[in-house]
């Protein structure tokens, strides 16, 4: 390498450390690229997936990582459970849709009377073993346990071809990467194709720019298997995007906590007993770009300029990932963007009881829970309008275009209401406007699986 060339490498190494330090959005960016590409990959256990694939399932070595993570299982006529796969189970990454998963394989495993089995299928990192796995299961659902001790046993990838499954076992898809291999298994003829069922809870093609991975997710839609769908603005969006019908009694709302949300109404007050402040809550992701953070930020800097001659005095804060505080008055350093972070539980929803506005984004059909956290608990919200997804899911929920003045006036517009009219008490969801009890589509499901298992 000559002078020159390491000249330039350093200088652009400098002004990438740079950048990296100054700019919150850039560094959050760049996190997200680490997170999808440099976890750690067992060479060995790899190489163990390829060589006992069936010839058939060889043909996709590499497509995704997780293509040959199940097509070279081994299974035997035993006592039938049911198997949730999941990327992983980590404290701290077990959210909503993780939550909502292991809840549908317990509560089937219920109706089946079948223990319950989890295979991660992401490559195990450090504080990621089976042991933690367990008791984050045995913690958020008591009801699992048995004699105390955590009742559903979870097995990392690097041990899943030392594991005897099934041959009657239900697997249960919960994100694309975990429907795909469980695809590449039914071609090969490991897994049955009618004894998978998809948990689809959001259009995860758009997770990822067109691209192979865009092209694979959506390929996991056609791969015949039964579908579970979370949110009735989700199934309408299939039906329309990919010409999937899915019967309402298979789809069900996401779960929100209506008893806590009117504990928070009840404690909202109007902005004249708060000081006179109405507070904005902006749910802020910077990492995940369906949440379009920047987009937000520039709604909420057109929102200061409109309301800069109401006289009003308005607080705005960000919940959900931590980024550095934003100035939204042009630089005067007037009006920030206060930001919280990832809150505790009980932390955030005191926190939601003292804000009168609430800004929640989210480009992809599934309504996401924070507008619904606000807008039944009395507070204004506003989100982006996506396909027609949103209009008229809630009377405190206002959907607009997704563009900065669009959304920022919307902002102005519910801040003013507040202001002036104060929160508007507990207003629950009209029944089924999202979908129906999670129960009862695990009812369906069950009833539909037995049907099947008395004619085989």
């Amino acid at each position: 390498m000559n002078f020159e060339k390491a000249r330039r490498l350093v200088a652009d190494l400098v002004r990438v450390n740079e950048r990296y330090v100054r700019d919150g959005h850039y560094r959050n960016d760049v996190r997200e690229r680490l997170g999808r590409t440099v976890s750690r990959v067992d060479v060995g256990v790899a190489r163990r997936e390829r060589d006992r694939a069936p010839r058939t399932a060889r043909p996709f070595e590499g497509l995704v990582e997780t293509s040959l993570a199940l097509a070279g299982i081994r299974t035997e006529d035993r006592e039938p459970e049911v198997v949730l796969v999941v990327d992983e189970l980590r404290e701290g990454a077990a959210f909503a849709g993780v939550q909502t998963a292991l809840a549908v394989a317990l509560g089937l495993g219920a109706r089946l009377g079948r223990r319950v089995r989890v295979v991660m299928v992401r490559w195990t990192t450090p504080g990621n073993s089976t042991a933690a796995a367990e008791a984050l299961i045995a913690d958020r659902f008591p009801e699992s346990r048995v004699d105390g001790q955590p009742g559903v046993r979870v097995v990392r990838r690097e041990d899943v071809l030392d594991t005897v499954f099934g041959t009657g076992d239900v697997w249960l898809a919960t994100h694309w990467k975990t429907a795909h291999p469980l695809d590449v298994a039914a071609t090969a003829g490991v897994v049955p194709r009618d004894r998978v069922v998809y948990l689809v809870q959001d259009y995860e093609p758009g997770f990822s720019p067109w691209s192979t991975e865009y092209a694979v997710a959506a390929s996991t839609y056609r791969a015949g298997f039964r579908m579970l769908v979370n949110s009735e603005p989700l199934r309408r969006y299939l039906a329309e995007v990919e010409g999937i019908e899915v019967a309402p009694a298979w789809t069900f709302a996401p779960h929100l906590d209506v008893e806590l949300l009117g504990r928070v109404a009840a404690a909202r007050r109007p902005a004249a007993e708060d000081g006179g402040v109405v507070r904005v809550l902006f749910y802020g992701r910077p990492s995940k770009h369906r949440n379009l953070f920047r987009l937000g930020v520039a709604a909420l800097r057109v929102a200061v300029q409109e309301l800069a001659d109401d006289g009003l005095r308005v607080e705005f804060h960000s919940a959900g990932e931590q980024h550095g505080d934003v100035e939204l008055d042009g630089g005067r350093g007037d009006t920030k963007l206060v930001s919280h972070g990832t809150m505790p539980w009980d932390d955030y929803f005191r926190f939601i009881a003292s804000t009168g506005v609430v800004l929640s984004l989210q480009h992809s059909p599934h309504p996401s829970h924070p507008p619904f956290d606000g807008a039944i608990s009395g507070a204004r919200v506003v989100t982006n309008e996506f396909r027609g997804t949103r209009a008229a899911l809630h009377p405190n929920l206002t959907a607009v275009p997704a563009d900065a003045r669009s959304l920022g006036l919307a902002v102005a517009e519910a801040v003013r209401r507040t202001a002036a009219a104060g929160p508007t008490g507990f207003v629950p969801l009209a029944d089924g406007a999202l979908g129906g009890p999670l129960d009862t589509a695990v009812d369906a499901l069950g009833t539909a699986l037995e049907a099947e298992d008395r004619t085989r």
